[in-house]
């Protein structure tokens, strides 16, 4: 259900409610009625709880899959993608990947890289 991916996304984040309330534009409270179920958000309440959680809308409505197998395959599509590019577009992902501070230490993605290479 759309709600257990919006909490799941933003626990996988490490962000409260009131941050993703914050990056979203919406009250911590209704972030917390939506993950409840005791609010549908509209499309325009989804597009905006995605941006907030770094995702596409349709990342909060796919089907049961399983959470693993897709985090593989973005992985392994992710890895393909970055042995392409020249060093100067590397430089730009990587000035992206520093909003996420907990991810900024170099053995995290190695470790992460060579989950991904086996």
């Amino acid at each position: 259900m759309i709600q257990d991916r919006i909490k799941s996304l933003r626990l996988r984040l490490g962000i409260s409610q009131s941050e993703l309330a914050r990056r979203a534009g919406y009250s911590h409270e209704f972030i917390s009625q939506v993950e409840r179920g005791v609010k549908s958000p509209s499309i325009k309440a989804l597009q905006k709880i995605s941006l907030g959680l770094g995702v596409t809308p349709s990342v909060l409505m796919e089907s049961n899959l399983s959470e693993a197998e897709s985090e593989e395959k973005i992985k392994h599509e992710v890895v393909k993608m970055v042995d392409r590019l020249p060093v100067d577009k590397l430089r730009i992902i990587r000035d992206l990947l520093a909003v996420f501070p907990e991810y900024q230490d170099p053995r995290h993605f190695h470790e992460k890289f060579k989950e991904i290479k086996k």
